[in-house]
């Protein structure tokens, strides 16, 4: 029976133009007629539970002239209940979503077999298609070449299960039909993408973007989704946008997130990103800014890589501005190949701040970082890994690795402060003495190649912590590390350094002193003479039992006669 009121009820159902919904009986035309009923805004069509079998694709036409037409599909299934069920039997779209806004709600797509066109959602404006904002919630995507087709901007695709389809989400822009502004088109009017919570159990690729001229999605929230065997999480291109919180186990058949164009402030936080475990492993790697993409301002922190083939983070270009800070890396570069590495870069890496990730062996012994155009302006502290040196690759001069083979060139304030660095020592053990306990600016060398060899060593004295400062510099012929320690004793040359302080050609022109005490010698415990003209001894008489000075002439020591008593 044909719908003819000229104002519908708000409510209505497809059981009221004859639907069975039994599996058996086709409700395509009961289904469409119901659609058709609810042409103006803030309608709805409730599918009571039951199977609804379709056997060629049902329309939602825009209403003209209203742009901002409105629909919703209401049905009784969850994530996990299937209760209202869209069963749909041929090649093509199920339900093809022409106007603006609408809304599909706890209904379940299932498709006898995946065919090669088959798909169970498109939506697609026909008015202003920019505009076409869609919210699919609570619904379940079962057996499907592809489950949604979104053409123009604006999707909410949260608590679904898409289950044994080939492509979860693909994301579009249209290629006609587009007005308005600045915030109508690309790069702005791409946008607003909040895809979260959903369960995707072995899809080949759960999202993927493709069709804009400039390639440049924006404005995504890709949050808390399960991959179950998922392979891939998402495909194309993306900016200013985050992924964070996913979970991907079996990633395999490409990058779990490949940028493909875009590539641009984003920022892909505490996800897990995976394989599983030998033999059943085939992932290659987590994240990949394919060879079009230079990426910039982008952050990857707190994630989890384990069981890669291959490379967990990959830049196929130049990058800049990238921090990769608090990730764990296990069970990577599986298949030991030689041009991977956990952070790879097969360009030049700007700006790079690698920071506080825990990075295990390469099974081929190879640095965890890699660059092929070199390591500038960044710094790589903190990272715990079994391989040193970190950097595969050249570091330039304004860099800075804790490890080999980084350089430490300066430090800048731009104010005064009450010290340069300063070490706080937790520690509740007595300190060895001697030992290089407290920390070092040291430059230290085993050979006698050209060079700067020495530093400041800080050592404790006792085992209580008081400390000694040792000047550190290197012998004139063997560069081995020679050191003049002052502590609360006082100043101490080094044993090994027959000038002291100062040298025959490196005089000591004039010292200022409050109290110059001399070392007492006995007349046969002198120094030559010809070795230390000019110097001055105090020797003890052994006749008269008095002290006095000596006087070297460089020839022998001659006694000073002292005068008065003060």
């Amino acid at each position: 029976m044909a719908a003819t009121t000229a104002d519908p009820p708000e409510i209505v159902t497809p059981q009221q133009f004859g639907a069975l919904a039994d599996g058996k009986h086709d409700d395509t035309e009961a289904i469409e007629q119901a659609i058709n009923a609810q042409r103006t805004q803030y309608r709805i069509v409730v599918f009571p539970p039951g199977t609804y079998r379709i056997t060629r694709t049902i329309v939602i036409p825009d209403q003209p002239g209203e742009n901002y037409n409105r629909i919703q599909l209401r049905g009784y299934s969850t994530m996990t209940n299937r209760a209202s069920i869209i069963q749909v039997e041929h090649d093509g779209v199920g339900i093809d979503v022409r106007c603006s806004l609408a809304a599909i709600h706890g209904l379940a797509f299932v498709a006898p077999a995946k065919t090669e066109n088959n798909r169970a959602l498109r939506f697609a404006g026909e008015v202003n298609t920019d505009d076409t904002d869609a919210a699919i919630l609570q619904c379940t995507f079962i057996s499907f070449k592809l489950a949604v087709e979104h053409v123009g901007r604006g999707l909410y695709f949260s608590h679904n299960l898409v289950a044994l389809c080939t492509t979860g989400i693909s994301l579009a822009w249209p290629t006609e039909g587009v007005d308005g502004g600045g915030v109508h088109v690309p790069p702005y009017g791409l946008r607003k993408w909040l895809i979260t919570n959903n369960h995707f159990h072995s899809p080949f690729q759960a999202i993927v973007t493709e069709g804009a001229e400039d390639a440049d999605f924006r404005g995504a929230i890709i949050q808390g989704n399960l991959l179950d065997i998922g392979r891939r999480l998402l495909i194309g291109s993306l900016t200013n946008s985050t992924i964070s919180g996913n979970m991907v186990e079996k990633g395999d058949n490409g990058p779990i997130i490949e940028i493909t164009s875009g590539g641009h402030n984003l920022t892909i936080a505490d996800n897990v990103l995976g394989g599983l475990e030998p033999p059943l492993n085939d992932g290659p790697s987590a994240i990949q800014f394919s060879s079009g993409v230079k990426a910039q301002n982008v952050t990857i922190s707190g994630n989890t890589f384990n069981w890669l083939n291959h490379s967990p983070i990959r830049f196929e270009n130049d990058a800049s501005k990238i921090t990769i800070a608090n990730n764990s890396f296990d069970h990577w570069n599986l298949d030991g190949k030689s041009d991977a590495a956990a952070i790879r870069v097969a360009g030049k890496a700007s700006a790079f701040s690698v920071i506080g990730n825990v990075i295990s062996a390469d099974p081929a012994d190879r640095p965890p970082i890699m660059t092929t155009g070199g390591l500038h302006e960044s710094h790589v502290i903190g990272n715990a890994s079994a391989h040193v040196p970190l950097v595969a690759g050249p570091v330039a001069a304004d860099s800075f690795v804790q490890a080999e083979p980084g350089r430490f060139n300066r430090m800048e304030v731009a104010q005064p402060l009450g010290a340069a660095a300063k070490v706080v020592s937790t520690s509740t053990e007595k300190p060895t003495v001697g030992e290089d306990h407290y920390g070092s600016f040291v430059v230290e060398g085993n050979n006698a190649n050209p060079g700067v060899k020495g530093g400041l060593r800080v050592v404790p004295v006792n085992q209580s912590g008081s400390a000694a400062t040792e000047l550190l510099c290197s012998t004139t012929n063997t560069n081995g590390l020679v050191s003049m320690t002052s502590s609360a004793t006082g100043l101490v040359p080094p044993a090994d350094n027959a000038r002291d302080l100062g040298s025959a050609d490196r005089r000591m022109r004039t010292v200022y002193a409050h109290q110059v005490a001399l070392a007492e010698h006995a007349p046969d415990t002198l120094p030559d003479a010809a070795g230390h003209t000019g110097g001055i001894i105090m020797i003890r008489d052994p006749k008269t039992g008095k002290r006095g000075l000596a006087l070297s002439d460089g020839e022998s020591w001659r006694n000073v006669v002292l005068g008065a008593e003060v």
